[in-house]
């Protein structure tokens, strides 16, 4: 009976490891941007044929984080998102990275961190 659990138990296990295997959880990852302009980028990237379960909260975290080390108050997001293949090996994609780009503002609305120290 014993040996019947432990199969019992160990199938079931062994194929949501599996499936499991096909989610892969990536997280943003501050990329680069523009002070001057405002321009934030966060990118995360991941292996082909893994579906990537990123949290867009993180990723608008990320954004603020940055926006208001550079003096602004807020980021919004820019919208859509740049996908690239970051890795070829033998005509395919094997590594994908995609980009979000958000603006920092300030309450006078202007988006210029240049353009706000010289008031």
């Amino acid at each position: 009976m014993s040996r019947f659990l432990h199969r019992l138990i160990l199938v079931p296990t062994l194929l949501v490891l599996g499936l499991s295997a096909c989610v892969s959880t990536r997280q943003w990852t501050p990329t680069g941007g523009n002070r001057e302009t405002g321009l934030v980028r966060v990118s995360y990237q991941y292996p082909e044929f893994h579906q990537p379960d990123v949290s867009d909260v993180q990723a608008m975290v990320l954004a603020e984080n940055r926006c208001e080390a550079w003096g602004y108050q807020r980021a919004e997001p820019v919208a859509g998102l740049v996908r690239e293949c970051s890795n070829m090996d033998a005509g395919n994609c094997d590594q994908w990275t995609v980009t979000r780009e958000f603006q920092c503002s300030g309450d006078d609305g202007d988006a210029s961190y240049a353009a706000r120290l010289s008031k």
